[in-house]
């Protein structure tokens, strides 16, 4: 269930991936708590009372609290769910489990090559982002709201100028899209970082409300061992159902 829920959420998460490439330029590790809850839309109405409750029971309102480690050369999320490390330089993605100490591994250029690559450009093309002139101070940073429109849905970011770095971000996002031209479509809403950094964002996307707030962040210098594959984990095959 883990991995089909991945695979509904990969155009997203790639959308979102690319959103936020031009936050690399310098090390920065910052901690994020994501609050999800809601009902999904859209389930049939002739679904037998067991399977409706075992789906539902999948969407439970929760709480996690997110590490992020962001690099010109990769990036590492800690989640509840298991740690995702992204390598710029082989556009790969792995997804590691702790638990059982395996990963699985996608290659990003070729998927994108593909349906899912088209679903998700297709996605990127249809979203659309508005600067409002609506403006409130949020964990004590003064913000600018931007409402962003993907597939019917409209989303709230919360972005800021006062994070600092967020002046560097520009720059990775040239430097990918030079070695990786191929991937300008992906560009969610036309975000270059001189929006500032999201603080806040509230997603609404099928009944499930997601909030994602900043609880801190920090220039740092990462260690490279972050974005390798530890010692010990097993490769696992992850069939991805469009290519």
């Amino acid at each position: 269930m883990k991995n089909r829920k991945f695979m509904l959420c990969l155009p997203l998460a790639l959308i979102f991936f690319f959103t936020l490439l031009p936050m690399a330029y310098a090390d920065l590790y910052w901690v994020s708590v994501v609050k999800t809850g809601g009902v999904p839309k859209g389930l049939p109405e002739n679904l037998p009372k067991e399977i409706r409750d075992q789906m539902l029971a999948q969407f439970k309102s929760e709480t996690d609290t997110q590490k992020h480690y962001l690099t010109p050369y990769a990036s590492r999320t800690e989640t509840k769910q298991g740690i995702t490390i992204m390598d710029f330089e082989s556009m790969t993605i792995y997804q590691l489990n702790p638990k059982n100490k395996t990963y699985t591994k996608i290659d990003m250029t070729s998927m994108m090559k593909g349906q899912m690559g088209e679903m998700a450009r297709k996605m990127a093309e249809d979203s659309k982002t508005t600067r409002t002139n609506e403006t409130k101070k949020i964990a004590g940073y003064r913000c600018r709201k931007y409402i962003v429109t993907i597939m019917g849905s409209e989303s709230e970011y919360w972005m800021s100028k006062d994070v600092k770095g967020y002046k560097e971000f520009e720059a990775l996002n040239e430097k990918m899209l030079k070695k990786h031209p191929e991937f300008k479509q992906m560009q969610m809403g036309g975000f270059t970082g001189k929006e500032g950094f999201p603080i806040e964002t509230v997603t609404n996307m099928m009944g499930i409300k997601t909030i994602t707030l900043l609880e801190k962040i920090e220039k740092k210098s990462l260690s490279k061992e972050l974005f390798k594959i530890p010692a010990g984990y097993k490769l696992v095959e992850m069939k991805i159902p469009f290519k």
